[in-house]
């Protein structure tokens, strides 16, 4: 699968008179086909400012974009760009539009003069991608958060983007509502091999993607995969953020002399732990009393 977004020494200047601060700094990234990519940073720390260059609501002050063959500065093709590039933001109140579920999820396909029968297959297929199809006439009104912001998705679905963004998308939920939407996000990407872009500030979503970007005052200070990405603490802990807990437990662990691997998920500590401990039996057995490696 080849490249779909590309940035090339992107900078961004958000203005007011003769004021000025930079949003983003010389940013460099390729993302492919497919890819799901998480973008961690505190706030102000460009994440948004950098959703909103690939979709076209800000243009790039300095450097070259390009999304899907298009540069998203390009006027006379940021309908096409929009039309391929869904965003979902964090309150999905704000993105609905009508009272019923299926009116909503048709609003889109409408503005992109899709034919009426093709719309209701959208519709239908959306609903069914993110598990909501037996709520399709009811009320948004009547649903819990997490299955709001599973609307917002299948409403963007019903368009057929090729690259998702999400916003912040979970940051409203309650932990059962993150559950629903981050499962969503993986069953998209996995088997309908969207590409996802998913901006949080929860680690344990994070080391659910292929690669993570982390921003600091604008700059992408490290990449890479989550295991390569979370190994530089201090890098991570420099741009305001923590370590999934799991990894820092690891570390502390480390810290005390016991030999385990480096993890990123509960399963994988358990894990880890589960193994340390037969070692220990094992040689405390042969007669060489170990305590910890």
């Amino acid at each position: 699968m080849g490249e779909i977004i590309s940035f090339k020494n992107v900078s961004f200047e958000y203005r007011s008179g003769e004021n000025f601060h930079r949003g983003v700094i010389g940013l460099n990234l390729s993302i492919n086909e497919g890819e799901f990519i998480a973008i961690l940073g505190h706030n102000g720390s460009g994440k948004s400012t950098l959703s909103k260059l690939i979709n076209g609501f800000l243009k790039a002050t300095f450097g070259d974009i390009s999304v899907l063959g298009i540069n998203p500065s390009d006027d006379r093709r940021i309908y096409e760009l929009r039309s391929q590039v869904g965003m979902v933001f964090q309150n999905p109140d704000n993105q609905m539009v009508a009272t019923m579920i299926e009116d909503d999820l048709a609003f889109g396909p409408e503005n992109l003069g899709i034919p009426r029968d093709e719309i209701v297959e959208r519709i239908d297929w959306a609903l069914d991608v993110v598990d909501m199809k037996e709520h399709k006439n009811k009320m948004p009104n009547k649903l819990s958060g997490g299955q709001k912001q599973r609307i917002a998705i299948a409403a963007i679905l019903a368009m057929r983007p090729k690259i998702l963004i999400l916003d912040e998308s979970t940051a409203m939920l309650d932990p059962k509502g993150r559950k629903e939407v981050m499962a969503t996000i993986k069953k998209l990407n996995k088997e309908e091999g969207l590409t996802v872009i998913l901006i949080t500030h929860y680690m344990d979503e994070a080391v659910e993607a292929d690669r993570v970007f982390v921003l600091n005052q604008g700059v992408i200070t490290v990449q890479g995969t989550p295991k390569e990405v979370f190994k530089e603490v201090r890098k991570v802990k420099d741009a305001g953020l923590e370590l999934p807990i799991p990894s820092q437990v690891c570390i502390d662990l480390i810290s005390k002399g016991y030999d385990i691997p480096f993890v990123l998920t509960d399963e994988e500590l358990v894990e880890a732990l589960v193994e340390q401990k037969k070692r220990i039996n094992s040689a405390n057995k042969g007669g060489l009393k170990l305590n910890k490696t």
